[in-house]
């Protein structure tokens, strides 16, 4: 035992060491960290630390906004990825046929001053949130393996912030107090918030230089009384800063020229069309239970209920009825709400219903509370700052009031507060509780209506001291019960004609009468609205009439369609053709279908009912009507519509096979969902397999019945080489059309000519001929790296089409190459320098995996499965 005894001691004292050695580590990296905070958050504005300071500003930001957040989706839990429920939305600017329409993203990027306009919930907030994202994602790879510090602690991966130009702030104007601190001191204040402290400094030479690009959010959302003065400062910065990008957003209807002399560009937010809704839906992150075709269910139910399309057309109404769908309807015969208020009153009542866990209070206390809430809410004087939110201690006096209501205890008002916070998602606590205000903005105007049902009185009165305020309420009140709304929009009638008519599109009872009177003042002024808001909530309250069912609607209907087919008033008539696609009942399908060749706003119109109008446009294209009804079905882009072409063009036989609607085709190929609904329908062209080869690299499989489609489509386009105007052929038929000559298999370009532009880029002798190898070579890197000084990809792809014009490509293989994009036309001038006229055997394998090394197709293979796979 004694011997034993030393050999104890030693191991007990070498473990304690080692324990001791461990927790000596952790403290060490504890106080290492703890310093470098310290020494961070002193010197992250200095310009030792500054480029350290904008790593960690950009991963925070883009940590904030990576994740998309439902608040009503309290189970799930409350956040998803933006990058796949993110929608791109669109923009016009300007109003009527002549609005110039583009996608929002690269509209922002392309301006330095604009501003973003749009109704509650269609993601002005969400777009500028994927604007400062896309920045991000450019510098930052979280997915990338984490690095290690010379003590080992874990770091996220490296940012590589390369060229910092637009610095992206997302500054909410309802948090922007000037009474405070000045717009300089809130960019301050957000860089802080977001990991770079101290940055005064470098902000300061940040707008000098004019690397700044700043998002004011909710313009609408700041006080009244404050507006003015928030817009002075913007407007001052813009002028000051004038190097920097500027972006305000704000309401449609609030809106009143505070910068129409300081913008590049105002812009409006469009309502999504069924491509975008059928995008977004396929995007969210449906239950797993549900059947794999929930969205075409979905897609279904909404276009039986045309009431509730307009509502889709919005992406937080979208949101909503998604999660509605998700929760409650699908796999169920229960039928979707009718009107808007039904639609929030579903939403309201399915977020109070918790099915998961057992309520500790009654849906109609909790019910109770938020109305009340949403009341106070709505009071606050206009002239309040932030009066979005209410703080803590008010929220409790009106949660007690509430209790005291409905007879239940009001000590437990904590606990009623945190049940709907933590449950329903309706209400949301800011500011680290100090603070509660509504998910959405919408959602309060709803409640207020809802605690004010019985009191009509109390609505005016409301109403008359703020009628900006108060607007969309008003509209709700009406259309949330069935109850007598006569009096109510007689009063609005006074005072705003247009809240009237729509209060009236809302209402489910007005006196005929009064209803009779505002159809027909605003039957006098159709067409004569000055284009602007105005002007399409007009044309949306008279779709909402005439798409009634009572005798009101069947009129009002009737109506429009005379002034529609009537030409002596174009304005009038198109404000007509407006509102009947408005009404989304496939009666109005029908009518502006038969108007498609005299009138062309029929067809614009068409194309934004979406499906709905492809039944009325499939019977126009049978009925000889096919130039005009395959360009608007083109426009609508939806699979259905899709279908309806090819099916046109492969039932057609060869003499009646139209070139546009090849072309049309060709385009709609880009989408991936149009790809695979094409894939899945049924084929019978019966045509000869002459351009079979073009899709086979792409085919899924022996049979892919796209091959003979796409066949059809390379036939109509080898007999026409210039597509319609705003086509965008799929690049894979452009690369096999332009790559391989079906029409002179053994046709060889030459090995050498002179082009003195291509030798001049390339800094060789422009006398001297230059070899296919070599312009390949040029070709290969400039497509890889940025192109040599300040050519721009399109001009070297130009030089590209010269140079290959020179070596004797033919005319129909040029106009081809000339369709693709820039970046792809450089690569296949690159592949037909190095490897020629690309045989039709060599192309269909292309994609084939091959056991022995051929290198003959390299540069080919390389280009197909790389950039067109």
């Amino acid at each position: 035992m004694w011997r034993q005894f030393p050999s104890w001691i030693l191991a007990t004292g070498t473990f304690v060491l080692g324990v001791l050695v461990l927790k000596l580590k952790d403290w060490f990296k504890t106080l290492v960290d703890k310093a470098a905070a310290l020494l961070y958050n002193r010197l992250a504005g200095s310009a030792l630390l500054a480029r350290t300071a904008l790593r960690r500003y950009t991963a925070r930001t883009y940590e904030r906004h990576q994740r998309f957040s439902v608040s009503f989706r309290v189970d799930d839990p409350q956040a998803m990825d933006m990058a796949s429920v993110y929608v791109p939305l669109r923009t016009a600017s300007g109003f009527g046929a002549g609005a110039e329409q583009g996608e929002a993203a690269s509209t922002l990027r392309e301006t330095r001053r604009a501003v973003v306009l749009g109704v509650p919930g269609a993601g002005k907030t969400m777009l500028l949130r994927h604007t400062v994202l896309a920045w991000c994602r450019e510098r930052y790879r979280p997915e990338g393996p984490p690095r290690r510090t010379w003590y080992g602690r874990r770091r996220p991966p490296r940012v590589e912030l390369g060229e910092l130009t637009d610095v992206p702030v997302l500054l909410k104007l309802h948090t922007v107090n000037l009474a405070a601190m000045d717009l300089r001191g809130h960019l301050v204040k957000h860089f802080a918030d977001h990991d770079f402290p101290g940055a005064g400094k470098w902000i300061d030479r940040a707008l000098a230089d004019g690397r700044l690009a700043v998002y004011f959010d909710g313009l609408d959302e700041v006080a009244t009384a404050q507006r003015t003065e928030v817009a002075d400062a913007i407007r001052e910065f813009m002028t000051v800063h004038s190097g920097c990008r500027a972006v305000v957003t704000c309401r449609i209807a609030v809106y009143r020229g505070e910068f129409t002399e300081d913008v590049d560009h105002t812009l409006r937010v469009q309502e999504f069309d069924e491509r975008l809704i059928r995008r977004f839906l396929h995007g969210w992150p449906w239950p797993e239970h549900l059947a794999p075709d929930t969205v075409e269910q979905l897609l279904g139910a909404l276009r039986d209920t045309p009431q509730l399309m307009p509502l889709a057309r919005n992406p937080l109404l979208l949101t909503m009825i998604a999660y509605l769908y998700s929760n409650v309807y699908a796999g169920t015969d229960q039928v979707l709400p009718h009107t808007r208020a039904d639609f929030y009153k579903q939403v309201t009542d399915s977020l109070l219903g918790d099915r998961q866990r057992r309520a500790r209070f009654s849906h109609p206390v909790k019910k109770a509370v938020l109305q009340r809430l949403a009341l106070a809410a709505q009071d606050i004087p206009s002239d309040v700052h932030d009066r979005l939110a209410l703080p803590e201690k008010d929220v409790l006096a009106h949660v007690r009031e509430a209790l005291a209501e409905q007879g239940r205890p009001v000590e437990r008002a904590q606990e009623v507060l945190e049940e709907i916070v933590e449950r329903s998602g309706l209400l949301l606590a800011v500011d680290n509780g100090e603070r509660y205000q509504f998910a959405h903005l919408t959602l309060q105007e709803y409640l207020a209506a809802t605690r004010l049902a019985a009191d009509p009185s109390g609505l005016l009165d409301r109403y008359h001291r703020d009628p900006t305020a108060w607007r969309e309420t008003v509209r709700l009140w009406c259309g949330a019960e069935p109850r007598d709304c006569t009096e109510v929009v007689r009063a609005v009638l006074a005072r705003d004609p247009v809240l009237a008519f729509q209060c009236l599109a809302d209402a489910q009872v007005v006196d005929d009468a009064l209803a009779d009177e505002i159809v027909g003042m605003f039957r006098e002024r159709l067409g004569r609205e000055p284009e602007g808001a105005d002007r399409q909530a007009v044309i949306a309250a008279f779709g909402a009439v005439a798409g009634d069912r009572r005798p009101r609607g069947a009129a009002v209907f009737e109506m429009l369609s005379v002034f529609a087919a009537d030409g002596r008033r174009a304005e009038r008539r198109d404000a007509a053709v407006a509102a009947l696609a408005a009404t989304n009942l496939a009666r109005a399908a029908d009518r502006l279908a038969e108007l498609l060749r005299t009138t062309p706003s029929a067809g614009r119109a068409l194309a934004g009912m979406g499906d709905l109008a492809v039944p009325a446009l499939r019977r126009a294209m049978r009925q000889g009507e096919r130039v005009v009804a395959s360009h608007v079905l083109w426009r609508v882009r939806t699979p259905r519509a899709a279908v309806e072409l090819a099916n046109f063009l492969l039932t057609a036989g060869p003499q009646s096979r139209s070139v546009e609607v090849a072309y049309y085709l060709a385009d709609l190929l880009r989408e991936r969902e149009i790809e695979e609904e094409l894939r899945a329908m049924a084929l019978g062209s019966g045509m000869p397999p002459v351009w079979d080869w073009v899709w086979k690299p792409f085919a899924t499989g022996n049979g892919d019945r796209l091959v003979t489609c796409v066949a059809v489509i390379a036939e109509q386009i080898a007999l026409e080489w210039t597509p319609p105007p705003g086509v965008e052929v799929d690049p894979r038929i452009l690369a096999a059309l332009s790559l391989v000559d079906s029409r002179a298999p053994s046709f060889a370009l030459s090995i050498e000519v002179r082009c003195p532009a291509l030798a001049t880029e390339m800094g060789s002798d422009p006398e001297e001929e230059i070899l296919r190898l070599l312009a390949a070579h040029f070709l290969e890197s400039a497509a890889e790296d940025e192109p040599p000084g300040q050519t721009s990809q399109e001009h070297l792809a130009q030089l590209g089409q010269e140079y290959l014009l020179r070596l004797g490509l033919p005319p129909f293989q040029l106009s081809m190459l000339a369709l693709l994009p820039a970046p792809l036309r450089i690569r296949a001038a690159a592949v037909l320098c190095r490897q020629g006229v690309i045989p039709i055997a060599d192309w269909e394998r292309v994609n084939v995996p091959s056991r022995r090394a051929d290198t003959s197709n390299t540069a080919l293979r390389r280009f197909v499965q790389q950039h067109l796979t």
